[in-house]
């Protein structure tokens, strides 16, 4: 029998979270079309150091969870509360300080993509869910639903919509199982053509 413990990530597995998350994003659209002439050994080492900063910076600021699986780190959840996002001056600098290290032509790409969804990200007070990854060969366990569904219980408490953007198309039925709805997808060719997807769960009334 599995035993499944969701529990708040701590600053002193933000390595091994965040080494979980650059293998599972390895292979994601967005990181294929920013890190698009290099290895994938490369792009790995590159995600590390992106994804190092989110990490360290929902610690701190939003609501970052773990959920382990017989004990094994499965994934993790960076989210953000109501009030946490858009991001402080400082919060913004702090989360995409990884961002600076990886090279100036993918400095230029990443911020080119958060200018992009910035513009779309819905006003008044919600829920973020900012990153989800489960790890590669534990998904289809319903792990990644597990974590979703903590934060929308919290919302719903609140009575607060939640928000996230994707850009694989084989989530958005996964996110509409746990309750979200598309309102909006584009394009950006500047980044190969890159499609997203943006997707909330309404409030409970």
């Amino acid at each position: 029998m599995n035993h499944i413990e969701i529990k708040p990530l701590k600053i002193d597995s933000a390595k091994q979270a965040t080494r979980l998350l650059a293998k599972t994003f390895l292979d994601n659209p967005v990181n294929v079309h920013i890190f698009d002439d290099i290895t994938s050994e490369k792009r790995e080492k590159k995600l590390y150091t992106l994804f190092y900063g989110f990490v360290n910076t929902c610690i701190n600021y939003g609501v970052a969870s773990a959920i382990l699986r017989n004990d094994e780190l499965a994934g993790i959840s960076l989210a953000y509360q109501p009030g946490a996002y858009p991001f402080s001056l400082w919060t913004w600098v702090r989360n995409g300080m990884g961002a600076l290290f990886v090279g100036p032509k993918y400095t230029w790409r990443l911020a080119l993509l958060d200018f992009v969804i910035q513009k779309k990200h819905i006003p008044g007070k919600h829920w973020y869910l900012f990153v989800l990854g489960v790890a590669p060969h534990l998904q289809g366990y319903g792990l990644g639903g597990r974590l979703v569904s903590g934060m929308s219980e919290k919302a719903d408490r609140e009575a607060l919509p939640c928000y996230l953007e994707t850009d694989k198309p084989e989530n958005i039925n996964f996110y509409k199982s746990q309750g979200f709805q598309l309102i909006d997808e584009e394009c950006i060719p500047s980044l190969g053509d890159l499609r997203i997807w943006y997707m909330m769960r309404p409030a409970k009334k």
